[in-house]
C-alpha cells in the first residue's frame, strides 16, 4: 500500500513547465549565507540526481527518457559531466579522449592523448543533428532547460584529468589549459539561465600525507581548479577576475566544488575563503555515519559563512563492498534528512545503476539497467514526500539545535533536530524506531504530529505545552519518522 501511495504522488507531479524557476531571478547566496536563493528572495531547493555519464553515454532519445522521468519525479537539478572519463559499474575505464555515443571526441589529439586547449568543434551541426561532441552537449543543455530544471555541470572529471587519483597516461590540464577550457564553456553557455558550475569531480585539490591505503602522496592542484574558475567567469562575463579578489563577475556565476569521498576532505578544506567558491560541496560516498557531522561542520564555518551542498553519497541499490541492495530506501532517506537537519543547502541523490549509465553487468549495478533503476522507490520518497515536507516546514529557516532532544543515537542512526528562525516550528528526525526525550523550546504551547517519510502520512498526537519534555517513540512499524511541533498560525 505504501508503494502505491508514493506512485500516486509521483503521477501527480508531472506537468509541462509553464513558469521556469529562473524567472524568479538568477541564483545567489542568501543574506545569512546558509542557503541559495533567487534574486527575488525566494529560496532555491537543490534536490539533484546524479547522471555523471549522461553526456558521454546516452543518445538524444535516451536523454529525453531519463530527463522526462526525473522531471516527473520532482528533481530540481541534474548533475553531470561535460568531459567525463568513462568508468563505473566495474567496467573497463577510459580512454582519456573517449568518444560519445555518436563517435565524436571532445578534443583534438588521439584517443588517449587529448589536446585540452583545443575542443574539437566542427561547423555545420547543431543540437538535433550533431557534427561534434559539443553539439551533443548543447542538446543536453537545451533538454534540461526546457524541462525547467537546473544543470549542475562539471567541466571535467577532475579525479582523472587534473589529479593523479585515477591514473592514466598524463595530467590533462595545465593552468593555462584549464583557464582556456573554462572560458570555452563559459562563453558557449553564457546566456543559459539554468547552469550551475561544479568544479572538482571526485577529486582532492591537495594532499600531503598518507591516503586511506597507507600510501604517501604529496601534490597540490588548487591552482588548476582556480584557473578553471577564472576561465569560466571570463567566458560568461568577458571580465578577468582573479580567484582571490572580490569582483562583480563572481556574482554572475554560481560555482561549487565536488570533492572525493574521503571525509573530511571537502571543498572547505581547500577553497573556503576563495572568492570564486559560492558554495561548499561535500561527498561521503559510503560513510553514512559522517553525513551529519560533515555537513554541520561546514554550516558552522565563519569568515565567510557559505552554503554547503551534499553532492554525492551512497547510491540506492549500490553494493559499496556490501551485498547488493545494502543501500535501501531508508538509507536514502537518512542521507536526505540528515543533510538538511545539519543546515545543508541541498542534497544530491543517486541510484547505483544510473550514475555511470553503462549497462547492468558491473559490481555497482547489481543486475539492473539504468532504465530499470528509474523506478527505484527511494528517489520518489525524497522528491515527493521529502521535497514537500521541506517546503511546508520552512527548510531554509532551519537552525540545527541539539538541545531539543536527548538520546540522539550515533552514526547512521543519529537523531537530529532543528528549530526555525521565526521560532514557530521544531522538527525532529528519528532515523530509526527508538525513543528520545523531546523538549518544546517554542514560545508557547504547540500542536504536534508524526509524519511518515515513506508516504507523507500524518498521525496527530497531543499538543506540547511550552517547555514540556516528553519521551517520544515513532509509531510502530515505521522505519524512521519526522516529529513536528509547531505553533498553529
Amino acid at each position: 500500500m505504501k508503494k502505491i501511495l508514493v506512485l500516486v504522488l509521483v503521477s501527480m507531479t508531472f506537468f509541462v513547465t509553464a513558469q521556469t524557476p529562473w524567472q524568479k531571478g538568477a541564483l545567489e547566496v542568501s543574506s545569512n549565507g546558509h542557503y541559495i536563493q533567487h534574486t527575488d528572495g525566494s529560496p532555491f531547493l537543490w534536490i539533484a540526481d546524479t547522471g555523471w555519464g549522461m553526456i558521454q553515454q546516452l543518445t538524444r532519445e535516451e536523454i529525453d527518457m531519463y530527463l522526462d522521468n526525473r522531471q516527473k519525479l520532482g528533481f530540481t537539478v541534474i548533475q553531470t559531466v561535460a568531459f567525463w572519463y568513462p568508468h563505473g559499474g566495474g567496467m573497463k575505464m577510459g580512454p582519456h579522449n573517449a568518444a560519445n555515443t555518436y563517435g565524436f571526441r571532445p578534443f583534438t589529439g588521439s584517443e588517449n592523448m587529448p589536446n585540452t586547449s583545443e575542443p574539437l568543434v566542427v561547423s555545420g551541426g547543431g543540437p538535433n543533428a550533431p557534427n561534434d561532441y559539443w553539439d551533443h552537449l548543447d542538446y543536453v543543455v537545451q533538454a534540461i532547460k526546457k524541462r525547467g530544471l537546473y544543470l549542475a555541470l562539471l567541466p571535467c572529471w577532475g579525479r582523472a584529468y587534473i589529479t593523479p587519483q585515477m591514473g592514466g597516461p598524463q595530467q590533462e590540464f595545465s593552468e593555462e589549459e584549464a583557464k582556456a577550457y573554462g572560458a570555452f564553456l563559459g562563453k558557449r553557455y553564457q546566456d543559459e539561465p539554468n547552469i550551475i558550475w561544479v568544479l572538482g569531480g571526485d577529486a582532492k585539490a591537495q594532499i600531503d600525507g598518507y591516503d586511506k591505503n597507507s600510501h604517501f602522496q604529496k601534490w597540490d592542484k588548487r591552482s588548476i581548479f582556480r584557473a578553471m574558475a577564472e576561465g569560466i567567469a571570463h567566458g560568461v562575463t568577458g571580465q578577468r577576475p582573479k580567484w582571490n579578489e572580490k569582483h562583480p563577475a563572481w556574482d554572475k556565476v554560481l560555482i561549487t566544488f565536488h570533492p572525493d569521498g574521503d571525509v573530511p576532505d571537502n571543498s572547505s578544506n581547500w577553497f573556503h575563503s576563495d572568492e570564486w567558491l559560492s558554495s561548499n560541496g561535500v561527498e561521503v560516498w559510503r560513510e553514512l555515519d559522517q553525513i551529519y557531522p560533515t555537513m554541520l561542520g561546514d554550516y558552522q564555518l565563519k569568515e565567510p559563512v557559505k552554503p554547503s551542498l551534499f553532492l554525492e553519497g551512497s547510491y540506492e541499490y549500490g553494493s559499496y563492498r556490501h551485498v547488493c541492495g545494502w543501500v535501501t530506501p531508508v538509507r536514502i532517506r537518512r542521507q536526505f534528512y540528515q543533510t538538511f537537519f545539519a543546515g545543508g543547502a541541498g542534497h544530491t541523490y543517486g541510484a547505483g545503476p544510473i550514475w555511470s549509465m553503462r549497462g547492468n553487468e558491473g559490481d555497482y549495478n547489481c543486475g539492473y539497467t539504468w532504465q530499470q533503476a528509474l523506478d527505484f522507490i527511494g528517489a520518489a520518497q525524497i522528491t515527493n514526500v521529502g521535497k514537500k515536507f521541506l517546503i511546508d516546514h520552512k527548510w531554509h529557516e532551519w537552525i540545527p539545535n541539539g538541545n531539543i532532544i536527548s538520546a540522539i543515537g550515533e552514526g547512521e542512526n543519529l537523531k537530529t533536530a532543528v528549530i526555525t528562525e521565526s521560532n514557530n516550528i521544531i522538527v525532529v528526525y528519528f532515523s530509526d524506531n527508538s525513543t528520545s526525550r523531546v523538549t518544546n523550546m517554542l514560545t508557547m504551547d504547540a500542536e504536534a504530529y508524526w509524519l511518515d517519510p515513506r508516504d507523507g502520512g500524518k498521525e496527530k498526537i497531543p499538543s506540547f505545552k511550552k517547555s514540556e519534555s516528553r519521551e517520544m517513540t515513532p509509531p510502530s512499524s515505521w522505519e524512521d519518522a519526522l516529529l513536528v511541533i509547531r505553533i498553529d498560525q
